[in-house]
C-alpha cells in the first residue's frame, strides 16, 4: 500500500511453517505444550484453522511470519536467547535482540525467508512468540479492486524503544507514535491511514497507557478474533466504512465487487462504522455497539449508549 503508513507485516513464507522451528524450540528446552496457550480458546478466523501436513500450525507460524517480516522491514528482532529462554512462557512484554552484526542478516532474511531459521539457530535465540498478543482480524473488502488482504493483526508492547534500521528497498519512513498523535497527523494530512489503520489506532487511543494495554491484551488475547470483513457503502455526501455490528452492516461476497450507492443512509440504532469525507477526512461513529471477542470500542467522533 504504498505512500501509506500500515503497521509491519507480510506475507506467509513456506518457511515460516517449517517443522524445523519445533527442532529449535525444543533445544530451547520449550516442548509442544508450549505454545498451548498461544492459540483463541474460541473466534478462530479460517485463516488460522487452515493447517497443513507436515507443517506449523498457523497460529504459530503466523507469529514467526510477523516476527520475520518486521525484522526484515524495520530491524526490529523480537527475539529470547538460549540462556534461561524456558524459565517460562509468560510474556506480557516482549523481548527483542540488537546488533550491528544483525543488519547483514536483515538483508539476508529479506532475499531468502529461509535464512531466519539459520539466524536464529547461529546467533541461539528463538522468535519470542509469545510476546504476540491475538488482537483483530481483517479482510479487505471486495470492491477493493487492487491488493487483497487477510490479514491477522497482533499486538506486542516493550519496555523500552529498540534501535530501526529500515529496509530501503521496501520502506520509506519509519516511525514511533502515539495513538492520538498518529490520528492528529492524518486529520493534519501529513500522515495517510488505510481504513484498518485508522480503526485500530482509534481503539487504541482509549488505553491510556503501555502498562494497561500490555494487561488488557494479554488477558483478552483467549477470546479470540472478530471478522471485520467491511462493506463499502457510497451515498450522495460520502463514502462509508460499514463494521460488523452495525445495524446495515451485511457480510460480504467474495464474488460481488461493486460498492453499493444509495441517495442516503437509512436510520439504524446500533452504529459501528467510518464516514469518508475525503482520504485524509475520517470520522468513527460509534452508537449503542458493544465489539465482541472482550475487545473495546474505539473512540469515536460520537459514542452514547454503550
Amino acid at each position: 500500500m504504498p505512500d501509506t503508513y500500515v503497521f509491519p507485516g507480510g506475507n506467509l513464507s513456506p518457511s515460516d511453517s517449517s517443522l524445523d522451528w519445533i527442532k529449535l524450540y525444543e533445544n530451547f528446552g520449550f516442548c509442544k505444550q508450549s505454545f498451548d496457550d498461544l492459540q483463541a480458546a474460541e473466534n478462530i478466523p479460517n485463516v488460522l484453522t487452515q493447517h497443513e501436513t507436515n507443517c506449523l500450525p498457523k497460529y504459530l507460524s503466523f507469529r514467526i511470519c510477523a516476527i520475520r517480516e518486521t525484522f526484515e522491514e524495520c530491524g526490529i528482532l523480537l527475539g529470547r536467547p538460549k540462556i534461561n529462554s524456558a524459565d517460562t512462557t509468560v510474556s506480557n512484554w516482549a523481548s527483542f535482540i540488537g546488533g550491528k552484526e544483525l543488519i547483514l542478516w536483515q538483508h539476508k532474511v529479506h532475499d531468502d525467508s529461509e535464512q531466519f531459521l539459520k539466524m536464529c539457530s547461529h546467533f541461539e535465540f528463538c522468535p519470542d512468540v509469545w510476546a504476540l498478543k491475538n488482537w483483530s482480524h481483517w479482510i479487505t473488502p471486495p470492491s477493493y479492486l487492487t491488493s487483497k488482504f487477510n490479514t491477522i493483526f497482533f499486538l506486542t508492547t516493550l519496555n523500552q524503544i529498540p534501535t530501526v534500521h529500515k529496509d530501503e528497498r521496501e520502506i520509506q519512513d519509519l516511525m514511533w507514535t502515539t495513538p492520538e498523535q498518529c490520528i492528529e497527523m492524518n486529520n493534519q494530512q501529513k500522515v495517510l491511514l488505510p481504513v484498518p489503520q485508522f480503526y485500530e489506532m482509534s481503539r487504541l487511543k482509549t488505553i491510556s497507557d503501555v502498562e494497561s494495554l500490555s494487561k488488557f491484551a494479554t488477558e483478552r488475547a483467549k477470546f479470540g478474533f472478530e471478522t471485520y470483513w467491511p462493506n463499502r457503502v457510497k451515498t450522495n455526501e460520502a463514502m462509508y466504512t460499514i463494521l460488523p455490528g452495525d445495524d446495515l452492516y451485511k457480510k460480504n461476497d467474495e464474488n460481488n465487487s461493486e460498492i453499493t450507492h444509495v441517495d442516503h443512509l437509512p436510520e439504524s440504532r446500533t452504529k459501528n462504522r467510518i464516514l469518508h469525507r475525503s482520504k485524509y477526512s475520517n470520522v468513527i461513529e460509534i452508537e449503542n455497539f458493544k465489539p465482541k471477542c472482550n475487545h473495546i470500542a474505539p473512540s469515536a467522533y460520537f459514542n452514547k449508549g454503550c
